[in-house]
């Protein structure tokens, strides 16, 4: 996919010279980010971390608004060199053309892409949870989480659309990533703050740590889970908490939630087949925003439904396997055209849907290919409340015969600002 799935500096990474203004055009208007070495009374146990932090080679390891839970996690921290974000320093240019400190602080603009942060977090979150023995694990997990809520502040129809239209990674990543952002999308939706919020998304990129190659050997296989292979999925909230607590975790709404997400209401979930309220909401919320994930994303022995589909057979089993309310908010909060999906025109164009509407059946979407067959290079933005633009049908993406780069759809990434702290 060209550009979404390439390396490149996160967003949070401190700006080097170079990174943001060429020599010659740095006598001008040059700037850079600065750190200050982290100190163990700059954090309180508790209480919303006030900046966003990095390593000494500037990876982000923990953004602003995490809450850390224990004095320990506080003394490893800083124990492995954790820099803060202090700002944007002007400089100045000596004879040579090379970058110098000078006097003044302003903010720093720098171009990032949805589709980059979150494919970004979705490699993280591969190297963390298949790593031997992490240090740290909570933070970076929180760290993970934070990021995939600056992606939805950007642009939420952009990181949803990332759920039908970002394929790269394995599949086991790929259903962890899809959870948690449906689970920021609900949250949101229902009113949880950032706080509450990252806390069901660290449960949802986590929630299978215990089966991730069942996973994938689920997703490649011509046939349907042998008994054993349910077995196992039966079992792996249980274990899955179990190896969280081996990492360090100790925040007891995050286990909880992870224990529960494959519960039922009706009584038919496992590993314990509690009933109704036995079961925490944001557990509730994971669940189904599993569900679809999963549905949307297909295996081998079944390919991925439509999301209209999706959402029909999620709405059929409200009140038995799904809370209705919840039902009712998925339905709400994703719409019947969710972005990413391909449909075609009254006209008989092709096009992606971009942005959500008020009105539920006329999104924004794109157009990619014309009912001539030309294929755009530059899509064209159509109004699908235009009878001529009119969405008549969804269609299953690998049936568009081409590869359309997302980031042409979204404008190609977002301005954000490195604001001062």
């Amino acid at each position: 996919m060209d550009g979404a799935a390439a390396k490149t500096k996160a967003i949070v990474q401190p700006l080097r010279a170079h990174d943001i203004i060429a020599p010659q055009a740095a006598r001008a208007n040059p700037f850079i980010m600065s750190t200050n070495k982290l100190q163990a009374d700059q954090i309180e146990v508790g209480k919303p971390l006030p900046f966003d932090t990095f390593d000494a080679e500037g990876k982000l390891l923990l953004r602003r608004g995490i809450v850390i839970d224990s004095q320990h996690q506080i003394d490893g921290l800083v124990e492995r060199g954790l820099y803060r974000n202090f700002g944007a320093e002007r400089l100045s240019a000596d004879a040579d053309g090379d970058l110098v400190p000078g006097s003044g602080l302003r903010p720093v603009a720098k171009k990032v892409s949805v589709f980059e942060l979150l494919s970004e977090v979705q490699q993280a979150l591969d190297a963390l949870l298949t790593e031997a023995s992490p240090q740290n694990f909570s933070a970076r997990v929180q760290s993970l989480a934070a990021r995939i809520q600056h992606g939805f502040k950007l642009d939420g129809d952009a990181a949803l659309a990332t759920i039908q239209m970002l394929h790269e990674g394995r599949y086991a990543m790929r259903r962890l990533m899809h959870g948690a952002i449906l689970v920021e999308l609900l949250m949101a939706q229902a009113g949880g703050n950032d706080v509450q919020r990252q806390v069901v998304i660290c449960a949802a990129l986590t929630m299978n740590i215990s089966m991730l190659e069942l996973q994938d050997e689920l997703f490649h296989q011509a046939t349907p889970p042998s008994p054993q292979q349910r077995e196992q999925v039966r079992e792996h909230a249980t274990q899955s908490v179990d190896l969280l607590r081996e990492r360090g975790v100790t925040d007891e709404s995050w286990l909880r939630i992870v224990a529960q997400h494959h519960e039922t209401i009706d009584g038919k979930g496992s590993p314990k087949g509690l009933v109704g309220a036995q079961i925490c909401r944001a557990a509730q919320v994971l669940s189904l925003a599993d569900r679809y994930g999963a549905m949307a994303t297909g295996r081998g022995y079944r390919g991925p439904a439509l999301p209209n589909v999706v959402l029909k057979q999620i709405f059929m089993d409200k009140d038995k396997s799904v809370d209705a309310a919840l039902a009712g908010l998925l339905v709400k909060a994703v719409g019947i055209y969710p972005p990413g999906s391909l449909v075609e025109l009254a006209n008989g164009d092709i096009a992606v849907v971009v942005k959500r509407t008020q009105s539920a059946s006329h999104p924004v979407v794109r157009c990619v290919r014309t009912y001539t067959k030309q294929i755009l290079e530059q899509p064209r933005k159509r109004l699908t409340s235009e009878p001529a633009y009119a969405i008549t049908r969804l269609m299953p993406m690998d049936q568009l015969g081409f590869e359309v780069n997302p980031e042409r759809l979204w404008d190609e990434g977002f301005e954000v600002e490195a604001i001062k702290v």
